[in-house]
């Protein structure tokens, strides 16, 4: 495995405003909308969504982003 291996999950939330959730996708990952609603109706649909992956440190860093905006959100090792 390499250093990118690791994704960023984003979870469904029933109480967050999915508005609110596509506003930040766009913001934290700069997604267009339709690529925002898209991972926001996934993690609606599957319980979770990958929003991002790469190397550990930078998917602490978006999941602790995700946390500070009040999503949920985790880390996850990817395997090949």
């Amino acid at each position: 495995m390499s250093a990118d291996d690791w994704a960023t999950l984003l979870w469904d939330d029933p109480v967050t405003l999915q508005g609110y959730v596509v506003h930040v996708l766009q913001r934290r990952f700069a997604l267009d909308r339709a690529a925002a609603v898209e991972v926001m109706h996934r993690a609606e649909r599957d319980g979770s969504a990958v929003v991002a992956h790469g190397p550990r440190e930078e998917q602490e860093m978006h999941v602790a982003g995700l946390h500070t905006d009040g999503l949920l959100a985790t880390l996850e090792r990817r395997i090949p």
